[in-house]
């Protein structure tokens, strides 16, 4: 998922979240939170206010997510860490909160490397690496830049490192427990 779509998600899930008698104060805060700091960091442009007021009007309207994901787009939301950064901490509370937030990936960069988002994000650094989703393509393993190329599965092969993995393992033919 896009860096203004995670934007959009967290403010329609805040949206819809904060206006049940049920939210917590912890919620409630949150998305206050990051509604002032988009205040803050975009007042000068009414287009975006407006259009985050429009969706928490009606959060799941997907015509108004959409006019608020183009108007973030516009306004450059999505090269602002700090903003990004209040965004994936609010959706991580929401989830903890128990909240279905919309977001099919978790990405964490663990090392210093490059981060690929989209439907299956893959987050690799130096010697570690993330998947979430379905993945296809190359995945690189370990510090010697081996390639895996896969599509729907992924082989494993982290020669000089270790893996560890909890869960069954399921290959063509055979469970591992």
């Amino acid at each position: 998922m896009d860096p203004v779509t995670l934007i959009v998600a967290a403010l329609a899930t805040g949206a819809a979240a904060a206006a049940q008698d049920a939210a917590t104060d912890v919620v409630k805060n949150g998305y206050n939170g990051l509604k002032s700091l988009i205040a803050r960091k975009f007042g000068s442009k009414p287009d975006v206010i407006n259009a985050v007021m429009q969706v928490e009007k009606k959060p799941d309207s997907e015509n108004r997510q959409g006019v608020l994901k183009e108007e973030l787009q516009a306004a450059g939301a999505d090269q602002d860490d700090e903003l990004l950064q209040q965004v994936k901490s609010f959706l991580e509370l929401l989830e903890k909160s128990g909240l279905q937030t919309g977001v099919t990936y978790t990405a964490t960069n663990t090392g210093s490397g490059a981060i690929a988002q989209g439907q299956g994000a893959v987050a690799a650094g130096q010697g570690g690496i993330a998947v979430g989703g379905n993945v296809s393509g190359g995945i690189i393993l370990g510090n010697n830049n081996q390639v895996t190329n896969r599509s729907g599965g992924i082989d494993i092969n982290a020669q000089g490192g270790s893996v560890n993995i909890t869960g069954d393992i399921v290959g063509r033919d055979k469970k591992t427990n």
